[in-house]
């Protein structure tokens, strides 16, 4: 009888508070299997608007980042945009972002600020999802920065 009414609970809890769940579900699944894209989703729904830094160790090895740096030459800044088919991962986390070739150095910034009109979806995995679900928190932008040295 008691793990009836936890049951009835817990999914009234979730018919309410949908959207704080399924954002909460993608920053802890994500941190298994996106954990770039998590951790910027967690900071701007959680954050206070301070720059981000992320650990290169994915994205400097990323196809789409690797593509892009051949072409470039040292002193070049682009700003590069890509189909998510090209990189799953990192097209969850960045997409829209300026890299800048230096000497001895690659930097990669983006902006990030969500939606909020419910035009733009992210496709994850053939399913559109509205990026403005996330304002369901009260979310701050910020800036997201990856570097390295090669």
């Amino acid at each position: 009888m008691i793990k009836r009414y936890i049951l009835i609970l817990f999914g009234i809890v979730i018919v309410c508070f949908y959207k704080k769940f399924f954002v909460f579900l993608c920053v802890i699944i994500g941190a298994v299997f996106f954990p770039e894209a998590s951790k910027i989703l967690k900071h701007y729904c959680f954050g206070d608007g301070s720059e981000l830094v992320l650990n290169a160790d994915y994205i400097k090895n990323s196809p789409v980042v690797k593509r892009r740096l051949v072409t470039m030459k040292v002193g070049q800044k682009k700003r590069v945009g890509f189909e998510q088919s090209e990189d799953w991962r990192l097209s969850f986390a960045l997409n829209g972002f300026t890299i800048e070739k230096q000497k001895n150095k690659v930097i990669i910034n983006q902006w990030i600020k969500f939606d909020r009109t419910g035009e733009v979806k992210t496709v994850f995995y053939f399913i559109p999802i509205s990026d403005n679900i996330v304002h369901t928190f009260n979310c701050t932008p910020y800036m997201v920065r990856i570097e390295w040295y090669y």
